[in-house]
């Protein structure tokens, strides 16, 4: 569900894509019943989550047709620009929030609060902030909210005789011990989780942001940055991943790499994943909140992420682009749907749907609802937006320098002045 390896888009795919989607497409029968055109990214979890979907809204409105246009999500993107400058943009998106802005400042994607078919009532300002621009444009609403946070692998704890942290209160000396006395057993420790979304809450530990205000530029200084790649490189030392063991697993799905194949103690993930990874690993795993500088949980910078956002093209005729809003008020609001397939997507976004499935939930799915909601507890900084504009290459940015950088490619000071330059170029 979420791309977390090496997806990157290059900046004249995005271009391309968000030109022809603002074309004008026409669905429908004569007769006037919709056939809506839905492109998402494939995995075999995500298909069976939306067709699931699909088969029952299908049995409620017979005189709606939904298409699906699955994509793996490394070809995902070059498929939409693909069928949008063919003149057949889909009607119904599913959206990463790296994109949503770029796409909908440039007039491609509908605002959601103006489709009277949708009924947010149920929907709290911070979830729906997850999918709107700063002067309140509601481009994407979440399937669901999730966090990205460090998850541990139970079973190796107890093998290697090691104690669970108190995650409340550790702090990162903490997480470097634990990670070398995992190692000392014969796994590898806990994984880097290079990349913005670990950096994340490092940054607000130190009082930065990834983005500056307007999504200009960077909103972290070189300094910081630094202190983020010395602490990569600090857990290199510690019992984690050599390089290549990095390399190796950027290559493949989670469920395959060391964490997901029970060789590793503690690695990053987002909370909604671990329903995944736990069967995988064939081992009993939970979520742990993120070490602090100060041994304090509210103090973390944790943070609530939406994921596979609902979108619609703002240029659809109006009979499918109300028949797609119809759809993603299904999603969003019908326990029906959620109950067939789970929290793949995360924690459903509505409150009340949550109540209607809460006593249903296998244990798994009951310990990821548990965790976020005690995480709200100790979010103390503002949920973010979407990225800014441009900001779709900044993973993969990331992803490949600190590589170099675990290969000896480089300092953790020269590596950082190379990212700040790479990022401010993407977004510049």
């Amino acid at each position: 569900m979420y791309p977390t390896r090496r997806h990157v888009l290059t900046g004249g795919t995005a271009a391309a894509l968000v030109a022809t989607l603002a074309s004008c497409r026409s669905s429908g029968d004569s007769d006037g019943s919709p056939t809506v055109d839905y492109a998402w990214w494939s995995s075999p979890e995500n298909d069976a989550a939306i067709l699931a979907a699909i088969e029952k809204f299908e049995a409620d409105h017979p005189e709606v047709t939904l298409e699906g246009e699955a994509t793996p999500w490394d070809g995902y993107w070059d498929k939409l620009a693909t069928m949008s400058a063919g003149g057949n943009p889909p009607d119904l998106i599913q959206m990463s929030e790296r994109y949503l802005l770029e796409y909908g400042q440039r007039e491609a994607l509908a605002d959601l609060r103006s489709v009277d078919d949708i009924d947010l009532s149920n929907f709290d300002e911070e979830t729906l902030r997850l999918g709107e621009s700063s002067d309140g444009v509601l481009y994407g609403i979440p399937g669901g909210l999730s966090t990205f946070v460090l998850a541990a692998n139970v079973d190796l704890f107890a093998q290697a005789g090691v104690d669970l942290p108190d995650d409340t209160t550790w702090t990162w000396s903490d997480f470097y011990e634990i990670s070398a006395a995992l190692a000392d057993s014969g796994i590898v420790g806990a994984g880097y989780g290079i990349g913005i979304e670990s950096l994340h809450p490092w940054l607000r530990q130190h009082g930065e942001t990834m983005y500056n205000a307007d999504g200009t530029a960077a909103g972290f200084s070189v300094e910081v940055l630094t202190s983020y790649l010395e602490h990569l490189l600090t857990l290199q030392e510690n019992g984690g991943p050599t390089a290549d063991q990095v390399s190796e697993d950027a290559a493949v799905p989670a469920e395959a790499g060391l964490f997901g194949t029970g060789e590793q103690g503690m690695d990053w993930a987002y909370s909604s994943t671990l329903g995944d990874l736990a069967p995988a690993a064939d081992a009993e795993m939970r979520l742990l909140c993120i070490p602090s500088q100060t041994g304090k949980a509210a103090e973390a910078g944790m943070y609530l992420k939406g994921s596979a956002f609902h979108s619609l093209s703002a240029h659809s005729d109006p009979e499918p682009q109300a028949a797609a809003g119809q759809f993603i008020d299904f999603m969003i609001n019908s326990a029906d749907i959620v109950q067939e397939f789970g929290m793949f997507f995360g924690v459903p976004p509505n409150p009340d749907v949550v109540d209607a499935i809460a006593p249903d939930l296998t244990p798994m799915d009951q310990h990821v609802l548990e965790f976020v909601d005690e995480l709200r507890e100790n979010l103390t900084t503002d949920t973010p937006g979407p990225s800014p504009s441009g900001a779709g290459n900044v993973q993969g940015i990331f992803e490949r320098d600190v590589l170099d950088m675990l290969y000896g490619r480089g300092t953790a000071s020269e590596t950082a002045e190379k990212i700040l330059e790479a990022v401010n170029n993407e977004l510049g």
